[in-house]
């Protein structure tokens, strides 16, 4: 497949090449900045939400710290939305210094929908119709209108008594779950609880009631969260692999934490393929009914009556770093960034999907890990670990680790992150209960406060598949 990544990075080079670019927040931005430079981009300014700038080289890219990093997205996009409409005097002086001439291009973050920063074009803005699809609470439509299976649900105003008596109709035995949504930004399980009893119940509609408009109200499912990427072309829809969603629960807790995303897992093959051939036709949905052009996720749960679809993110979602990890010489966040701003890049969406979905099923990742605010590390301390059974431990000094837990700083107190060593990683089981016993670990080690958590697991046959770690090295 050397000629279609030939092929996309002289297609990119063609947009980028020679070009002022600027990028406004976002993720990976180093890695942005360098893949910027390998196609030919003149320079690049660097508008980086975060509090610390990291190394750079200065002829690649000029990097400029913000400090308005939040603890939530939400609270982050809100003050980058401000950024790019009312932008400081400082940013204003940065802006032109580098652009005199105000014909840079700008790129922003997956959520963005402004146009423009200071008459500069922001190539990857969202449509507002895009946008819309995201609502957890009106996305049932979208299932129905495709014939697709789902679970029942129910989705009411802001009614605390309705909103109770559907959680008794609709509860199979192991609760349900409420899925709110409204105005404002709603991702990494946000506003969404598990409920089981009255009184959780009152928990959730307090956290809810606030920011949302109305919630959906839905049986507790068991199984394995997932999500399958689709990539819309002019042609076709590109569809990728299954990436486990690592959502441990919390015990005694209506929240859940959303603890990153994964490659390793493999659900069924009929599973895997219901997946894919959903994605695809929603994929085709959004192309031919709003234009949707880039990449979109369809998210849902495996479970023992195969994949019940739960919502789509029409945006480049956070577990497209598995793909990036794959294919480190495809600059993935680019090709998105081209299909919004309506560039031809030169392939078909097969042979983008062949190129892609090889790749990630040879080459496994993931980014796991969670935002903690009991400790304020003032320095990173990394821990090598191995698992056992059902616990994590310290790795000893001779030992090849199978992850490395690292505690950082973060604007919000610290940030732990799980780095699992793909070579010791066992492919085809979920990560979720390595994930638990690793951040049960790190409470003990470093007092990071997650609390008692649970893992998803696969079911088959109605029970649960609760593998060890060496049972699913061997499997």
């Amino acid at each position: 497949m050397n000629h279609v990544l030939a092929a996309l990075n002289e297609r990119l080079g063609r947009l980028f090449g020679d070009r002022l670019v600027v990028l406004a927040g976002g993720t990976r931005l180093a890695k942005r900045a360098q893949e910027l430079h390998a196609l030919g981009a003149r320079h690049t300014l660097v508008l980086d939400t975060d509090d610390h700038a990291p190394l750079h080289d200065s002829v690649i890219a000029r990097w400029v710290s913000l400090g308005i990093k939040g603890g939530f997205v939400a609270v982050e996009q809100r003050r980058l939305g401000k950024l790019l409409t009312r932008p400081s005097a400082e940013v204003k002086e940065v802006l032109r210094d580098f652009d005199a001439d105000g014909e840079a291009v700008v790129i922003s973050t997956p959520y963005n929908e402004i146009g423009t920063f200071q008459g500069r074009p922001v190539l990857n803005a969202r449509q507002h119709s895009w946008v819309e699809l995201e609502n957890k609470t009106t996305i049932d439509a979208l299932w129905d209108e495709l014939s697709a299976r789902r679970a029942p649900a129910m989705v009411f105003d802001l009614d605390f008594e309705r909103l109770w008596g559907a959680s008794e109709i609709l509860d199979r035995g192991a609760g349900v779950v409420w899925s709110g949504d409204g105005p404002a930004i709603n991702g990494g399980a946000n506003f969404v609880r598990r409920v089981r009893s009255y009184e959780e119940a009152k928990e959730a509609f307090d956290v809810l009631a606030p920011k949302c408009e109305q919630v959906r109200v839905m049986p507790f499912l068991e199984g394995i969260p997932v999500s399958v990427h689709g990539i819309v072309f002019p042609d076709g829809t590109a569809v990728l692999r299954p990436i486990e969603m690592v959502v441990p629960r919390r015990q005694g807790q209506a929240k859940f934490l959303y603890a990153g995303c994964a490659s390793f897992y493999d659900p069924p093959v009929w599973i895997r393929d219901e997946m894919r051939n959903l994605a695809r036709r929603v994929g085709e949905h959004l192309r031919g009914t709003v234009g949707y052009r880039g990449t979109f996720t369809l998210d849902g749960i495996a479970t023992e009556d195969g994949f019940l679809p739960t919502e789509i993110n029409t945006r480049y979602g956070g577990a497209m770093v598995c793909f990036e990890d794959a294919v480190p010489t495809l600059p993935l966040a680019l090709v998105q960034v081209a299909l919004v701003a309506g560039w031809d890049l030169g392939i078909s969406s097969m042979e983008f999907e062949e190129l892609v979905l090889q790749a990630a099923d040879n080459h496994r990742a993931g980014a796991v890990g969670a935002n903690v605010r009991a400790v304020q590390p003032t320095e990173v301390d990394e821990r090598r670990v191995i698992f056992t059974g059902w616990a994590c431990r310290l790795a000893h000094p001779e030992e090849p680790a199978h992850a490395t837990l690292r505690l950082s700083p973060s604007p919000i107190g610290g940030r732990l992150d799980l780095d699992l060593h793909r070579e010791n990683m066992p492919v085809g089981a979920p990560v979720a209960a390595l994930t638990v016993a690793a951040f049960a670990l790190a409470d003990q080690e470093w007092g990071t406060g997650l609390g008692a958590l649970e893992p998803a697991v696969a079911v088959e046959d109605g029970i649960p598949v609760e593998e060890t770690f060496e049972e699913a090295v061997t499997a």
